[in-house]
């Protein structure tokens, strides 16, 4: 008996008809090829281990089961449904079976999971909350308006070497080996050239002059080309087969401070050999669109950089949706408009993003 079959015969979905679950089944089945061929690393094509791929599957089942009894038992769910999974998680209204409350740890791995199911399904979602181990289940918090005015100081020193005329023999050699890693090249080819490049480089500063304007996603800065940018317009669009969460086109105004950096970007990046063959806006040293990860370790490296604490916050690339979200409802008090700027399909989705700032908190002990 083939091992698909035996698959087929372990797993029973009764909210299902028997077509639907036979169309369901085979879904699921592939889904753990895929975790077991390249689910961990897609672009490694690295898979899971054997004895992890079973209760990550669960995990997805746990998600799909409770939408089903939410909306119906379909055979797709949509980022939408996951969404609200994921927000019923944060507010403890996903239950387990036994209708206790799922642990911090459970919800983040339910979650990393529903990201693997819809990696499977080539659709970039990703969760607006995160779950942090043990602690409490929160959203990213967002910098304050002058720590994302330090992070673009900090873009524009990020990486920055000495001056290839100001260092001794021994010292250029020790450079040369961090420019051969830095541009993936061997240390014989790194030249004086090599010193300018990287120290002119716009790649970085565009990214945070356009995301502290937008607010993106990481997959959209993922998946942005260059041709999204219309030099006339001064706007970039996003196809609707493109956008993030959402099925429409939309047209991104950018602010003068955000157009000069990716402007120079766009010119810069015409002669630089990674983008020979590939319309991406942004690749980073291994030639791959940023994702999630990668993004986190160059916002780690610009926040050592600005020298910022933390404290208690948890801080990741959503922070910058955050951080717009928030001061979009200081200024016009307007969740509409909040969800406009941050392209939700809802004033409550919006509502996620606003915090309290210092001033309404001031404000708000000033009331009696």
């Amino acid at each position: 008996m083939s091992s698909r079959v035996e698959d087929d015969r372990n797993e029973s979905y009764p909210q299902l008809g028997q077509r639907q679950q036979d169309i369901f089944k085979s879904k699921v089945n592939r889904f753990k090829q895929y975790l077991r061929s390249e689910g961990k690393d897609p672009l490694k094509q690295k898979g899971y281990a054997e004895k992890s791929i079973g209760t990550r599957v669960s995990r997805v089942l746990q998600a799909i089961r409770w939408i089903w009894e939410q909306d119906g038992a379909t055979t797709e769910i949509t980022p939408e449904q996951a969404d609200q999974a994921i927000e019923s998680l944060a507010t403890d209204d996903f239950r387990r079976q036994d209708n206790g409350r799922y642990r911090e740890d459970s919800k983040r791995k339910i979650s990393d999971a529903l990201v693997n199911w819809f990696q499977f399904k080539d659709s970039d979602w990703e969760p607006d909350i995160t779950f942090q181990g043990e602690a409490s289940a929160n959203h990213a918090d967002p910098f304050t308006k002058r720590e994302v005015s330090e992070l673009w100081e900090a873009s524009l020193t990020y990486k920055s070497i000495p001056k290839y005329n100001n260092l001794t023999p021994e010292e250029r050699d020790r450079w040369r080996i961090y420019l051969a890693q830095e541009l993936s090249k061997p240390k014989t080819d790194v030249s004086p050239a090599d010193w300018e490049q990287v120290n002119t480089n716009w790649k970085i500063p565009s990214i945070i002059a356009t995301e502290r304007a937008a607010g993106w996603r990481p997959a959209l800065i993922e998946r942005m080309k260059v041709d999204w940018y219309d030099a006339n317009s001064k706007t970039i669009i996003i196809p609707a087969d493109q956008a993030v969460k959402n099925d429409s086109k939309w047209v991104q105004h950018l602010p003068d401070k955000a157009i000069d950096p990716l402007e120079r970007w766009i010119e810069q990046r015409e002669n630089i050999k990674n983008y020979d063959n590939s319309d991406y806006m942004w690749l980073n040293r291994e030639a791959n669109p940023y994702n999630s990860k990668t993004l986190n370790d160059i916002l780690d490296g610009l926040i050592e950089e600005a020298e910022i604490s933390i404290g208690g916050r948890k801080i990741s690339w959503y922070s910058f949706r955050h951080t717009l979200g928030t001061y979009t409802y200081e200024e016009f008090h307007d969740l509409e408009i909040v969800a406009e700027t941050l392209r939700q399909n809802s004033t409550a989705s919006a509502a996620r993003y606003v915090h309290p700032t210092d001033e309404i908190l001031r404000n708000a002990a000033n009331i009696l």
